[in-house]
């Protein structure tokens, strides 16, 4: 019994004592503060006193080219590699078109049937045509002598009782059939004489234009599977692999990602609140981040006219996504510059001749005090 109270009274408690100091021993490791990473290279400094900085996006002179295709397809072969250099005209992959290479041979078919049957109209009549059908108006107009004849000679008997009641009536129908047959030979013979009626003519010509359509299209479509370089340039990014399918329209990123890397052109990030300080005529360089610091100069281009969110991040911790910029383009004096497309740089841009501004106070009018209004209480 006694043994049991010094456990109770004794080694619990230690033991609880030993739980709250060993929690209080994690709770203070963990509640530390990491230390700070080394930084990865020594950072940039201006060579200029009073300076815009701006962070700074190598890319072609061209601008990045996203090249896709117009037509949806599987993509048959791809002609190009990374690196490549690439003439204006150059096919950069195609894209398989069996199918369309079948319907354009149909087409054709067709566009020939329709010139055929145009080129027939135009030829008509053909005296071929014109021989048989004279020769049965002779025919119809031979029928129509001799009913004519067996009628003369049914009228000329005398004894009219010798005659039956149905013998004249039936000469009379033949000679009137005969007419009206010799009058449809006739007229067939005076249309095919007229040749093809304009309105059917120009039927027949629609329907080859429609036929012709048909096949220019299908040949656009079927050229359009040959996707060519637009420009002389560098292929900087392939997306395009045989067997895949390829989606037409506009994508994220092309199917061949290309542009001109000479020169090299700089699109420079400054900030909003700096744009008034910034000088076109600045001098102005490029620095390589990290490790060894590398000047470049750069030259003046040009200025976006429109001031945007910003979309270039540096990675930094103390960069601020919030704010917007205006876009400055500078160019690369060297013929061969270390840095490739996509590279991030800091850029400084000597603003010592923009004075800074100094705020203008504008002097305020005296203003006279109001009288107060007296208001007559009512009777």
């Amino acid at each position: 019994m006694k043994i049991k109270m010094k456990i109770r009274f004794i080694i619990l408690p230690i033991i609880s004592v030993l739980g709250i100091g060993l929690a209080v021993y994690l709770v203070y490791k963990q509640s530390r503060p990491a230390p700070n990473a080394p930084p990865s290279g020594q950072p940039t400094k201006s060579p200029f006193s009073n300076r815009v900085a701006g962070s700074g996006l190598v890319e072609p002179a061209t601008e990045i080219m996203n090249i896709g295709t117009s037509i949806p397809g599987t993509v048959q072969s791809v002609s190009v590699k990374e690196g490549q250099l690439v003439k204006k005209g150059d096919i950069l992959f195609t894209i398989d078109q069996r199918d369309t290479v079948a319907q354009l041979g149909a087409a054709k078919a067709k566009l020939e049937v329709a010139n055929r049957k145009v080129e027939q109209l135009k030829s008509m009549p053909h005296a071929e045509d014109v021989d048989r059908a004279t020769a049965i108006v002779a025919q119809r107009q031979s029928a129509v002598n001799d009913a004519t004849l067996r009628l003369e000679r049914l009228n000329a008997v005398e004894d009219q009782s010798a005659i039956s009641a149905n013998e004249r009536p039936t000469r009379m129908f033949e000679m009137s059939l005969t007419k009206s047959r010799l009058d449809e030979a006739k007229s067939e013979l005076a249309r095919m004489m007229k040749g093809t009626y304009p309105e059917d003519l120009a039927v027949a010509v629609a329907e080859a234009k429609v036929a012709d359509a048909d096949v220019g299209m299908l040949q656009t479509d079927l050229s359009q599977s040959e996707v060519k370089a637009p420009i002389d340039g560098t292929v900087l990014r392939v997306n395009a692999r045989a067997g895949e399918f390829a989606s037409a329209g506009a994508l994220r990123e092309g199917l061949v990602v290309m542009g001109q890397l000479t020169p090299l052109h700089i699109r420079v990030d400054v900030d909003e609140l700096d744009a008034w300080r910034f000088d076109p005529k600045g001098k102005a360089v490029a620095m390589l981040r990290g490790g060894k610091i590398v000047e470049f100069p750069i030259e003046y281009v040009r200025t976006v006219p429109v001031v945007i969110p910003k979309r270039t991040l540096t990675g930094e911790n103390s960069e601020r996504i919030d704010t917007r910029v205006m876009e400055i383009i500078y160019r690369f004096t060297q013929d061969n510059p270390q840095v490739l497309p996509g590279q991030l740089l800091d850029v400084y841009i000597d603003s010592g001749l923009i004075a800074p501004a100094t705020p203008t106070s504008i002097p305020m009018q005296a203003v006279e005090p109001t009288k107060p209004v007296e208001t007559k209480k009512p009777v």
